[in-house]
């Protein structure tokens, strides 16, 4: 039985080797977006693979070749696993459920084909292994030919249509990738999504930023520390992409205190037509005898300062104080545990983090940033739970960019949701829990009352 049968074997016994799919940080040569292409040779045969990547769970590629003198496209779902072994580091791209989307010849069928690549300290490349082969025998595994990132200015008609029919969605999707890539301008007019912006004018609209972030607390405060870059990355570029003003107000380091965060939502001044964001990552509790179901964010950067009244702050109370600034769109989210004095649990699980995304469709931007009015409270965990955390950052955090992102994306045709991004972000929390070993169950727990012109 070959190595990669039985990391194969051992992930699906237990269903807990699933992990994230995450091109950018797996290797050195492995690049940041979620559009690939790969070709590879069995039998004679030349294949020539288009993957697209959503999330951990959801991707799939097109797959054409020639057989018999008929061209054919199979459309083929993937999941992925990450495992080490004998000091190698394997990345498994697992098929299934093959369809043909060109007419299939009587009796025609097809094996999904897997991709494996394997790196450790002293050698790597950039190519997969590919092997239709269920049980993964090493005979039957073979080096693809190459494998690299596809452009958005290489999406043009003639290239999809090796692995799309034109009128598909998906074609006509990536056709708009390549249209905003070459007009340099976004694309939110002539979509099927209805992404025009409504009557806020972006320009008057400020964009805050609150982040109180316990990146000195020595157990966890690398991984908030990358919660931090993130959420201030991501939502700083929403803000340039829309057109809106943007401040941020930062509490880490050793100004983590309540204090300070008071203060900064006291003299912070917002405007009706503002979008306010609250956002904290560190350790969280609750009281034994507390009613209310979000947790108390624990305000101390030493673990040898003593908790008390002036170093709790409830998120609740954040809440309440953030609408009442009075702002058209108000976000109040926190990465943290919600148990008994307790703490943000570190797990060492070799766990990929999903940075993949295939750029932003600026009219869905708009929709959930210029055209939504409202308040959502969104923390990252039940009364009762821990909240998970890697080098990569915390649990919740990852769930919520890579849904938040996905909303976005070109490849998705649905008028873009806050409430559908609360429920992917809680899908996709939940899938890394089930598929990290040793953690315990995280719920993420909301509110939400936004309305959308």
């Amino acid at each position: 039985m070959s190595i990669f049968y039985r990391i194969i074997s051992k992930s699906s016994q237990a269903f807990s080797a699933f992990l994230l799919l995450c091109l950018l940080t797996l290797s050195s040569n492995l690049s940041a977006q979620s559009l690939y292409e790969i070709t590879f040779k069995a039998a004679d045969v030349s294949y020539k693979a288009f993957l697209v990547y959503f999330n951990e769970q959801d991707a799939y590629m097109r797959i054409g070749y020639t057989y018999q003198n008929k061209y054919n496209v199979v459309d083929v779902k993937y999941q992925s696993v990450i495992e080490e072994e004998d000091g190698y580091n394997y990345f498994i791209m697992v098929g299934s459920s093959p369809t043909f989307i060109t007419e299939a010849a009587k009796g025609a069928s097809y094996n999904p084909d897997h991709f494996i690549w394997m790196w450790n300290e002293e050698e790597s490349h950039n190519e997969p292994y590919v092997t239709d082969d269920p049980h993964f025998n090493e005979e039957n595994i073979l080096l693809a030919d190459s494998y690299r990132e596809i452009t958005a200015s290489e999406l043009t008609p003639t290239y999809l249509r090796q692995f799309f029919g034109s009128g598909e969605d998906q074609y006509k999707a990536l056709l708009r990738m390549n249209a905003a890539n070459t007009s340099q301008q976004s694309t939110n007019n002539n979509t099927n999504t209805n992404t025009n912006s409504g009557q806020i004018d972006a320009s008057k609209s400020t964009l805050h930023l609150l982040m109180a972030v316990n990146t000195e607390i020595p157990d966890i405060g690398q991984s908030c520390a990358v919660d931090q870059r993130t959420i201030e990355t991501e939502f700083r570029e929403i803000s340039r992409a829309v057109g809106m003003p943007f401040k941020k107000y930062i509490v880490n380091g050793e100004n983590f205190t309540k204090a300070n965060v008071e203060k900064a939502l006291k003299e912070m001044s917002v405007k009706s037509t503002d979008v306010v964001v609250f956002y904290y990552s560190g350790h969280g509790y609750r009281f034994s005898d507390q009613t209310d179901q979000y947790p108390q964010l624990d305000m101390r950067y030493s673990e040898y300062t003593q908790l008390s009244e002036q170093t709790s702050l409830s998120l609740s109370q954040v809440y309440h104080t953030v609408v009442g600034k009075g702002g058209r769109l108000n976000l109040v989210m926190s990465d943290c545990c919600n148990s008994d004095v307790g703490r943000n649990q570190f797990t060492s699980t070799t766990f990929m983090a999903s940075r993949s995304f295939q750029g932003a469709e600026i009219g869905k931007l708009k929709k959930l940033f210029l055209d939504s009015s409202g308040t959502m409270i969104f923390t990252g965990s039940s009364p009762g739970q821990y909240a998970w955390c890697n080098s990569n950052g915390g649990f919740f955090t990852l769930s919520f960019l890579q849904s938040l992102k996905e909303e976005i994306g070109y490849m998705r045709s649905d008028v873009p949701s806050w409430q559908r991004i609360i429920q992917n972000t809680n899908k996709n929390t939940d899938y890394k829990i089930k598929n990290c070993n040793g953690c315990q169950t995280q719920t993420p727990l909301h509110y939400i009352k936004i309305s959308q012109k």
